[in-house]
């Protein structure tokens, strides 16, 4: 199983509005790491159940701007700013099933975004070097 094309720039679109990257801190936008390469290889290697469920939250999120927005355009469609604001309302909804399909986006882009070199790059920081030993003091157990 694989998505179709349309499907892929769905999920590029909902994928791209959940880590949109930051120049200020110097984090790339998803959408240039091969969204599309990295969900056909997850389609590979994961059961039917796991690829039918990425496919229902492409389609949720895909459709969505009809049901929040009020208007008749697909996430692919939308502005930047609309996109996250679709994204946005579908994690908040009261609906547990609507907030667990978002998320299982969130977590494939999740996968794909830290497995970038250089976004790990930006996020490790060296643990700061201590001088000296700490000296560990153990207290006694008292019987119950």
């Amino acid at each position: 199983m694989k998505l179709s094309r349309i499907e892929n720039r769905w999920a590029d679109a909902a994928i791209g509005a959940i880590f949109p990257g930051s120049s200020d801190d110097g984090f790339a936008d998803i959408r240039g790491m091969d969204v599309a390469g990295f969900l056909r290889e997850v389609f590979r290697v994961v059961p039917l159940q796991a690829a039918l469920g990425i496919r229902v939250a492409v389609w949720l999120v895909a459709i969505a701007p009809l049901f929040v927005l009020g208007r008749f355009a697909t996430i692919a469609g939308l502005t930047v700013a609309d996109r996250e604001r679709v994204v946005g309302r579908l994690v908040a909804s009261r609906w547990y099933a609507v907030r667990s399909l978002v998320l299982i986006l969130k977590t494939m882009g999740a996968l794909l975004y830290a497995g970038d070199d250089r976004v790990r790059a930006r996020m490790y920081v060296p643990a700061p070097q201590r001088s000296g030993l700490v000296t560990l003091h153990a207290k006694r157990v008292q019987a119950a």
